[in-house]
């Protein structure tokens, strides 16, 4: 049994809202922080929450700044704002009496395994790690960097003179890839119309940490357990990201190449073995 509640939190001035899962009759069990990725919600994670309080665990699903219910510009990915919403997450966390403040984890997928990754650098309070499919260098080639980055540099240009970024009509190129080998789970997820209207009009340089991004460089500085799953069919990133992760990590790691998984591997045909590694993973070091 599992006692399930609407939160609203304050980052930076904007309210974030999630979902805390948490077991009932909980006396200072361990915490964990569901981060979703780019055009994403917390509900793609609920069924995750839901295994991980029936394991023992608070488990608080939120919606970054920009997404789902939560306030902030429609869509960006800003490792500025979503690192600030993970530490938030960590503050109400620790204010909650059935929470045991020293043993709180962050799980984070694609975008949100970038989040959880750089916020482990700065915040000692995140005591472990799992990464589903994280985004931690480009998923563009070197010709695609570049023309991301003149984009940005326009979409910068129309803020200072408009106060919105550049909106790209990115959906077709996004659909093209499959997400997931579950064909069934790969045209639902592309066929949401929140993420249709996300890749639509895809903001730039306001989402442009999605595709390039260079936290890669700075694995070094993690010193907590981390747990990097990835599916041998992702190809939105691939999987050689994850191996490179693991071996720039000089912390206690695993590294999962889970075949039958695809880039949403929490929703794929093996979501069972993912939610199992990383629960066994928070289990051992939390």
């Amino acid at each position: 049994m599992r006692e399930v509640h609407r939160v609203c939190i304050t980052s930076m001035g904007d309210n974030l809202v999630g979902q805390l899962y948490v077991p009932e009759s909980a006396v200072h069990v361990p915490a964990l922080i569901l981060v979703h990725g780019a055009i994403d919600y917390k509900e793609n994670f609920f069924e995750l929450a839901e295994k991980a309080a029936a394991g023992g665990f608070a488990a608080f699903a939120l919606d970054m700044h920009g997404h789902g219910e939560s306030e902030g510009e429609r869509y960006h990915v800003r490792m500025k704002q979503w690192v600030p919403d993970i530490i938030a997450a960590l503050d109400y966390l620790q204010g909650l009496p059935e929470i045991d403040a020293a043993r709180i984890g962050a799980f984070g997928f694609s975008s949100g395994g970038t989040a959880v990754l750089e916020s482990a650098m700065v915040d000692s309070r995140l005591r472990a790690l799992v990464t589903l499919d994280a985004t931690v260098r480009p998923i563009v080639n070197r010709f695609e960097q570049g023309a991301f980055r003149f984009l940005g540099w326009i979409g910068m240009q129309k803020r200072k003179l408009v106060g919105s970024d550049l909106k790209l009509p990115l959906y077709k190129i996004a659909c093209q890839q499959p997400v997931a080998c579950d064909p069934v789970v790969s045209q639902q997820f592309l066929n949401d119309p929140y993420f249709i209207k996300g890749y639509k009009r895809y903001p730039i340089p306001g989402a442009i940490e999605s595709l390039v991004v260079d936290t890669l460089d700075r694995i070094d500085k993690i010193s907590v357990p981390v747990c990097v799953i990835h599916g041998r069919e992702d190809t939105v990133d691939l999987p050689e990201t994850a191996t490179c992760l693991y071996n720039k990590l000089q912390s206690k790691k695993s590294l999962h190449i889970i075949p039958d998984s695809g880039h949403v591997g929490h929703m794929d045909l093996q979501k069972e073995k993912v939610f199992d590694l990383a629960l066994d993973w928070f289990a051992e070091h939390l």
